[in-house]
């Protein structure tokens, strides 16, 4: 029935206002996505039906921005049903178990039907033939009767012809990236398993979760707007999911999907032809009011676009999930036609009538395309909203608590080519229920937020804030982590950077150790670089603390042993320890982890995910804005590293629960003196020294690696200690002194972890015997049976290679 012009009128309008912001943000993500990829080793395939209205949108929205479709995106004629006459000859099993999954319920007579239906003449397909008796798809087609040779002929043919035309299609490319609406990958997966020297990946509008079909499932492929079998509360688009059948109406034109290919259509895709609508399209208002909306705001900022949806999206899910009767003449749109060669169309309400004897209201909800909208003219009332209600709640995901919420705080001023960097750092996490919090502190915020705007970061998970004048990096810190709300923290400074999957591996090791660490650090990547114009260049790297197995307070007493890029902590420890030290221009994060410390653990990630990127300032950045806070001209860490020191000792005059850790920190002051004068000592003597000299040297330089390590064993007993006695009174001189004169007895009976100059590698691999006992449980370290038997059996004790010795982490 054709609607009345009031009713086109509103459908228009719900397109443009509606549907529109949604579709304008679908269209920016694709964007990001799509500039990712390589024109001359990538093919960009808009897969038929919905792939025709997408890649006209898609050329729109380029047009409005200056821009015009790259040459590597192209039309291409595929469905689920050519899908599976395309793998028939390489993973028939496959394929046919795809097709009786999508058509389970027909009889076996409609389904050879569909996949001829194309092909054979009518007058072959005729409705008083006999139909073939009814049995499994797989065993009919191994019988050599004349209808299973016809079918067994017509799909191989089919198979032929689109390896022809993918070839035709694709030319050299290596990487296949499929562009359509979604929802499980059953296309994608059959098409990987078909042609498997092709790469392929999948760019939908949403997924709703991986086709899996013999124990197998595609492997690259994202939602743009929504990836989950479940509603997210946290993400209002994934509400689709229960109307789904509203994008597909949007996006499908109104002719049927493609069933067959032959010659011409190879020709055609040699030729770069373009793909023609099989028949006339009908008049489509919400369709044409999304175009109204995309030609009109295409052309907004990314903050923009993502405001528009923000506002539509307080209105669509609640229409989606319990709509009014006026929001089903909004929703409903345009019948569905039919696909995998059946004829037809389809509502996504069915009538409000029993269909057979039976049938039941609530039998019609449950098998509607749009179960809610079912729900609204089966039932009135609270039985209605009941009813809507527990369809909601069959499909929404609650908060799992191995997903927590991720606060990232970037600290920036005047470095808009790191923060470039940063910024696909960020966007690069396998990890997605973040929020990217960017604080710019006294710096011009236009190049921060045409920073912001370029990123491939979601604009909806992007938190700038600007102050007009400079507070400091801690107080930057604390402003941002005040702006978000989130489980867990991780300050990412604007010049370094992560692994991709720096969040995932860090999110999952403190799910897995929930109440034993509040905080884990991964290992680091040194990076040297230096910067030349606009450009960033590398000069080297190396590993920066990749002996670091556990964080102990006597090593942080020392110095702070990793940078902030590598640290994920909860966030009731930052409310615990009231934030960072704002007084502090410098070695804040030092003084927070050992605050930190005196509260809970850190766990340790040995895996290199963190990139700690250090520059001087020297070269072409004279003024020395890029330069690391430790390396400019001018060193602030020297002074206030005495200055944090004394800081404590005064503390702990006020407040005696700091008097242990002062005396901590004096102490191991002097651990890291006498560990840098025994660097200083030449390994091997110098020619110009006599033997006997050469020979006094050497028994100096044992003396002195021996008081090392019997100063690191009473940090040890002074941080167990400290933990034993936390709250009591106790003068740090006099638990120093009861420590000391208990050390032999103490070495005995406790296992005693390594210093970060003692290669536990090495003296395992010299030592066979004590690899097997450190095995067998007997010994915790090597550097523990070195303390206790080692160094008296007149074992070497091995040194860790110079690469290890890394100076502290800059705050900067």
């Amino acid at each position: 029935m054709t609607k009345r012009p009031a009713e086109t009128r509103d459908l228009r309008e719900i397109g443009r206002d509606l549907f529109g912001p949604l579709v304008n943000l679908y269209l920016l993500k694709l964007h990001a996505h799509l500039l990712q990829t390589d024109p001359r080793r990538d093919r960009i395939l808009f897969g038929l039906r919905a792939g025709l209205r997408i890649r006209s949108l898609y050329g729109i929205w380029l047009e409005r921005r200056g821009s015009s479709l790259p040459d590597h995106a192209v039309l291409f004629k595929t469905s689920r049903l050519m899908a599976v006459k395309a793998a028939f000859k390489a993973v028939p099993d496959l394929a046919l178990t795809a097709l009786a999954r999508e058509l389970d319920g027909e009889s076996l007579d409609s389904i050879v039907r569909a996949l001829l239906r194309a092909e054979v003449p009518s007058s072959e397909l005729k409705r008083d033939n006999p139909p073939i008796q009814q049995q499994p798809l797989h065993e009919f087609l191994r019988r050599d009767i004349p209808e299973a040779r016809r079918v067994r002929r017509h799909l191989r043919q089919q198979a032929d012809l689109f390896a022809d035309y993918l070839d035709a299609v694709s030319g050299p490319a290596e990487r296949l990236v499929l562009v359509d609406t979604g929802w499980r990958g059953t296309q994608q997966l059959l098409l990987e398993r078909t042609f498997p020297k092709r790469d392929w990946a999948g760019v939908y509008f949403g997924c709703i979760g991986r086709a899996d079909i013999l124990g197998v499932k595609p492997q690259e492929m994202s939602g743009l707007l929504f990836d989950s079998p479940d509603i997210d509360p946290d993400n209002p688009a994934s509400t689709l999911i229960l109307h789904r059948h509203l994008i597909e109406n949007l996006f499908e034109p109104s002719f049927p999907s493609v069933e067959h290919l032959d010659r011409s259509d190879i020709k055609a895709a040699k030729h770069g032809t373009t793909v023609k609508s099989p028949v006339r399209e009908l008049p489509d208002p919400a369709y044409e009011g999304v175009i109204d909306h995309i030609e009109a705001h295409a052309s907004d900022s990314p903050r923009e676009i993502a405001t528009a949806y923000a506002m539509a999206m307080t209105r669509l899910p609640d229409m989606i999930a319990a709509p009014t009767p006026a929001d089903l003449e909004q929703l409903t749109l345009k019948p569905r036609s039919l696909d995998l060669g059946r004829t037809g169309s389809v509502s996504v309400l069915l009538p409000a009538r029993d269909r057979y004897p039976g049938d039941s209201p609530q039998q019609r909800v449950e098998e509607a395309l749009w179960g809610p909208g079912q729900a609204t003219i089966e039932f009135d009332g609270e039985r209605r909203q009941r009813a809507q209600r527990a369809l909601q709640a069959e499909v929404t995901r609650s908060p799992r608590p191995d997903e927590p919420s991720v606060a990232i705080i970037t600290r920036t001023k005047d470095r808009p080519i790191l923060l470039e960097r940063a910024a696909r750092s960020v966007a690069g996490q396998t990890y997605r229920n973040i929020r990217w919090v960017v604080v710019n502190d006294g710096g011009d915020p236009k190049p921060v937020g045409d920073v912001l705007e370029r990123s491939l970061v979601d604009p909806g998970r992007i938190v700038f804030r600007s102050h007009p004048e400079s507070l400091g990096m801690e107080a930057a810190s604390n402003a941002g982590i005040r702006t978000s709300i989130s489980d867990l923290i991780v300050i990412h400074d604007d010049d370094d950077s992560w692994e991709p999957d720096f969040l995932e591996q860090s999110v999952n090791f403190l799910n897995r150790h929930q109440g034993l660490y509040d905080g884990v650090v991964c290992h680091s990547t040194h990076v040297e670089e230096i910067i030349s114009g606009n450009t960033v260049l590398e000069c080297g790297h190396r590993p920066f603390n990749n002996w670091l197995h556990n964080v102990q307070t006597a090593e942080m007493a020392a110095g702070n042993v990793f940078p902030p890029i590598s640290f994920l902590f909860r966030r009731a420890l930052w409310e615990r320890l009231d934030g960072f030290d704002e007084t502090l221009p410098v070695l804040g994060d030092w003084d927070f982890n050992l605050r930190f410390l005196m509260e809970a653990d850190i766990g340790v990630l040995p895996l290199p995910l963190a990139n700690y990127h250090h520059r001087s300032d020297e070269g072409e950045d004279t003024d020395g804005s890029y330069a690391n806070s430790d390396s400019g001209r001018e060193n602030p860490h020297v002074a206030f590293n005495a200055i944090l020191r004394n800081r404590y000792l005064r503390r702990a005059a006020r407040e005696p629960q700091f008097a242990t850790l002062a005396g901590l920190m004096g102490q191991a002051y002097g651990l890291g003196d006498l560990r840098s004068r025994l660097q200083t000592v030449p390994a091997t003597p110098s020619a110009a020294l006599d033997e006997a000299d050469a020979g006094i040297l050497k028994k100096r330089c044992a003396a002195q690696q021996q008081e090392l390590d019997r100063r690191w064993v009473l940090l040890q007993m002074t941080v167990t200690e400290i933990i034993r006695t936390r709250g009591l009174s106790i003068e740090a001189g006099d638990l120093i002194r009861q420590i000391s004169s208990l050390a032999d007895e103490y070495v005995q009976s406790t296992v005693i972890q390594p210093p970060p100059d003692f290669d536990e590698t090495a003296y395992r691999m010299e030592n066979p015997d004590i690899a097997r006992a450190i095995a067998e449980g007997r010994f915790k370290t090597a550097f523990d049976h070195f303390t206790k038997f080692g160094r008296h059996q007149g074992r070497q004790r091995p040194h860790a290679e110079p690469a290890d010795q890394q100076r502290m982490p800059a705050d900067d």
